[in-house]
């Protein structure tokens, strides 16, 4: 065959055209092809998912993410490599940490779309600062030699948001105090400080419970609209005594955190127990208009007569309660009192403690100012 002949196949096939002695063979490409576009289709970053991007209340946490990568795998054990770098608030690129990352490893089967997910995390301590954090992404290919540096995108802001708090967390009576064939009262209150959106942060738990024994009294986990917690159960004399605790269990995305605020429970056959309810009408005001508070003040199980009380008021938005002034019960403890509230808020009326009886708050009522 001449040679015009064996140039006119090669063009019209895309093939080798090779010659041994007088035969000729015709080697197709196409394999060739498919393998080298293979080996040059370089791994490249494709997206990141971040979760938890918020500072933990206390100690040490992470902030998981999952990085997408295309054409992951120049050959089943050749993995492209995954590097995620990242700067705290007000640090610069010289400061740079490195993340944690879980490498791919080698497979049976390169995968058809050559997709794979590199996962990591970023550390986070309760010390750090919220804010605009940043990453960045870079991708070693599979072949290249160990000392190669990433090919890295620019930087990105990561918005991590503050810590979860609980505040404000106490129980009163503290001590409480149990006496044979009576019950006390005991209120739990704390404030939510939420660090993220409405709903991120949610009330999964809210107990009383002994650290001594498994003894425990469970409480309603529901908020008030100012994130605000106020609930009450009663001790009988077979509570144990000893070191208690209110426990808040909260959830926030995948995250499960313990509040604790410690008290503590005593047994006592020398004293009365004393108990007050309180109750506001109506609960909603117009500025400048008034609503009665009453109630009724008990000793033991009978009616506390003529027993003094003081009125307190706590301002919606502030921790100090303000006393306002006394209020007298009547021969069968009955009480009232009717008020000009100037601002939304909570009240509660006490009874100060004597030789043969102890002390009591009541419960606490909000009032809402229009």
């Amino acid at each position: 065959m001449r040679k015009s002949l064996r140039l006119a196949l090669a063009a019209a096939t895309g093939a080798a055209v090779l010659v041994s002695g007088e035969a000729i063979t015709l080697a197709s490409s196409a394999n060739a092809t498919v393998s080298a576009a293979a080996r040059a289709a370089a791994a490249t970053f494709g997206s990141i998912d971040f979760s938890d991007k918020f500072i933990p209340p206390t100690g040490s946490d992470k902030i998981p993410f999952k990085v997408h990568l295309n054409n992951a795998y120049v050959d089943k054990d050749k993995p492209a490599k995954v590097t995620v770098r990242f700067l705290k608030v007000d640090e610069t690129e010289a400061s740079a940490h490195t993340a944690d990352v879980t490498q791919l490893g080698s497979v049976t089967t390169v995968p058809t779309d050559g997709k794979a997910d590199v996962s990591g995390s970023i550390p986070v301590s309760s010390g750090d600062k919220p804010g605009d954090w940043k990453y960045q992404v870079g991708v070693t290919q599979g072949d290249a030699p160990s000392t190669t540096t990433p090919t890295y995108t620019g930087w990105v802001t990561l918005a991590v948001a503050k810590a979860t708090r609980v505040t404000g967390a106490n129980v009163d009576p503290d001590p409480v105090y149990l006496k044979s064939g009576k019950e006390v009262d005991v209120y739990a209150a704390f404030k939510l400080e939420r660090g993220g959106a409405d709903g991120e942060e949610k009330i999964t738990d809210v107990r009383l419970e002994s650290r001594d024994s498994d003894d425990y009294y469970a409480l309603t986990t529901g908020l008030e609209a100012d994130d605000s917690y106020h609930d009450s159960t009663a001790f009988d004399y077979s509570t144990s005594a000893g070191s208690w605790q209110l426990k808040i269990g909260v959830s926030r995305g995948t995250k499960k955190y313990s509040f604790v605020s410690n008290f503590e429970v005593k047994k006592s056959s020398s004293k009365s127990k004393s108990k007050i309810t309180l109750y506001a009408s109506p609960t909603k005001v117009k500025k400048g208009k008034t609503t009665k508070l009453y109630g009724k003040v008990y000793r033991g199980s009978k009616a506390w007569s003529k027993k003094i009380l003081k009125l307190y008021f706590k301002k919606k938005g502030t921790s100090k309660w303000k006393f306002v002034g006394y209020v007298g019960a009547t021969s069968t403890g009955k009480y009232a009192k009717t008020v000009k509230p100037k601002y939304d808020g909570y009240w509660r009326t006490t009874a100060a403690a004597t030789s043969a009886t102890y002390g009591s708050l009541s419960n606490i009522k909000f009032v809402d100012v229009k």
